[in-house]
C-alpha cells in the first residue's frame, strides 16, 4: 500500500529523508488494518468469540525474483508489530490460521512473519528459483503451511508434462499443511485441454 502511494524509489527515499513521516504513515495503514478487522470480528462474533471465518489473509506483495523490496530488518521493526497485533485478535476469535500472500522470493521475509503469527504462505513460486515448501518446511517446522507451488507452464506443453508435475507434487503432499494449486493465473498460452486434463488429474491423485 505504501508503495502504490509513493512508489518504491519515493518510499526509499524517505526512511532516510523524514523516518518520522514515514513511521507515522506505516502506523495509520497499520491502525486502519486492524480496526476494520476488528470492527468485521465483532460485528460476527458471538458470545464465545466463535466467528464464522476458518482463516485470514493478509496481501502483502512486498518481494520480486532477487528478494524483498525492503529491507529485512526495517520490516521486523516497524511492521512486525502490526501483524501481531492483527494476528493476536485473530486468535482471539477462534482463527489460527493465518496466511499470506506475496509474489516473488520471501525467504528473508517468512521468519518474520512467522514470528508474527502468519502461517501459510502463498503463492509458492516455483519461477526461476524454483521455490518449494519442503526446505520451508525442513527450517521451520509443521507450523509453516502453504498454498501454491505448482508450475502452470505446464499446462502449454503436454499430458506428459503434466503427469510429470502431478508426480513431483505427492511428495510436497505427503508434508501435510500443504494445498497444490497454479500459482496466480492461468497463463494466456494454457491450452484449455491441457487444463481440463490438469484438473482431472489433480482429482484423481489428490481425492478430497
Amino acid at each position: 500500500m505504501i508503495r502504490n502511494w509513493l512508489g518504491m524509489i519515493g518510499s526509499v527515499y524517505l526512511q532516510a529523508d523524514d523516518e518520522p513521516l514515514f513511521d507515522e504513515i506505516i502506523d495509520t495503514v497499520g491502525d486502519l488494518c486492524f480496526y476494520c478487522v476488528k470492527t468485521v470480528l465483532e460485528s460476527v462474533a458471538t458470545a464465545d468469540k466463535v466467528c464464522p471465518f476458518d482463516f485470514a489473509h493478509f496481501w502483502e506483495d512486498i518481494s520480486f525474483k532477487s528478494g524483498p523490496l525492503v529491507n529485512p530488518e526495517l520490516f521486523a521493526e516497524k511492521v512486525g508489530p502490526h501483524y501481531r497485533r492483527i494476528t493476536h485478535l485473530l486468535s482471539g476469535h477462534g482463527i489460527d490460521l493465518v496466511s499470506l500472500d506475496s509474489d516473488g522470493n520471501i525467504d528473508k521475509l517468512l521468519p518474520i512473519w512467522l514470528e508474527n503469527g502468519v502461517n501459510i504462505m502463498f503463492p509458492i513460486e516455483v519461477g526461476t528459483w524454483h521455490a518449494s515448501i519442503e526446505p520451508w518446511r525442513a527450517q521451520y517446522g509443521k507450523q509453516l503451511r502453504g498454498v501454491g507451488g505448482t508450475d502452470k507452464k505446464v499446462l502449454d506443453h503436454s499430458y506428459a508434462a503434466i503427469d510429470a508435475e502431478v508426480e513431483r507434487l505427492k511428495p510436497l503432499v505427503e508434508l501435510g499443511g500443504y494445498i497444490p494449486c497454479l500459482d496466480h493465473r492461468i497463463a494466456p498460452d494454457a491450452e484449455w485441454s491441457n487444463v481440463q486434463y490438469y484438473c482431472e488429474k489433480m482429482r484423481e491423485t489428490f481425492p478430497a
